[in-house]
């Protein structure tokens, strides 16, 4: 006999009069970052310490504390609201026959580029995530081995940066961030079909 399989939308609806509440987690750091980031810190302090003069100490840690911040927001929960004529986030409403088209692209992936109806566009265009850039940039200055570190953070990291976005007018409107491509999909997929 065979076992049901688990049926996972993505995200949950709750459901308020005539309002719909999307809410769903971001899928955070991929776990070569649990292995290479921990090691990478060491190794960083060892060396800031080791350079720097005792009144600039405090650096190493701004840099962990700001690190740490970014890593916490990857895991937080996100939410959207959608209503008979608007989809609203952070407080704003979109009047959705004013948006032209939903897009899913990825920051870290520039060489993806698809396009298909309704306007469904999977492309990088922007900067990779603070807290690679503030990775590389550290890995870069400290040895060569902490740039394969970064390198092999960064590739298995576009797997989870991908955004669900909306154009409107001459803006582009984040929905939610830091997702799997699947789970940006199913997003997208909430938005576009009747």
């Amino acid at each position: 006999m065979a076992k049901q399989a688990n049926f996972d939308l993505g995200y949950s609806i709750t459901d308020d009069g005539d309002k719909r509440h999307i809410s769903f987690k971001g899928d955070g750091l991929p776990w070569s970052a649990y292995v290479i980031l921990p090691i990478s810190m060491v190794i960083i302090l060892a060396v800031s310490l080791s350079i720097l003069p005792v009144s600039y100490w405090f650096l190493p840690i701004l840099l962990f504390a700001g690190i740490g911040f970014v890593i916490y927001k990857m895991y937080q929960i996100q939410t959207f609201t959608l209503t008979q004529g608007s989809i609203i986030k952070d407080g704003a409403a979109y009047d959705l026959p004013r948006v032209s088209e939903v897009l899913i692209d990825n920051p870290m992936d520039k060489d993806v580029s698809y396009t298909a109806q309704p306007g469904f566009i999977v492309g990088g265009s922007g900067v990779s995530g603070a807290s690679m850039a503030v990775m590389g940039t550290l890995a870069n200055a400290t040895t060569s081995a902490m740039l394969g570190a970064s390198a092999a953070i960064s590739s298995s990291s576009a797997k989870r940066r991908y955004r669900v976005r909306i154009r409107y007018g001459s803006k582009v409107i984040t929905l939610a961030r830091n997702l799997k491509y699947d789970r940006a999909v199913a997003i997208f997929q909430l938005l576009t079909q009747p």
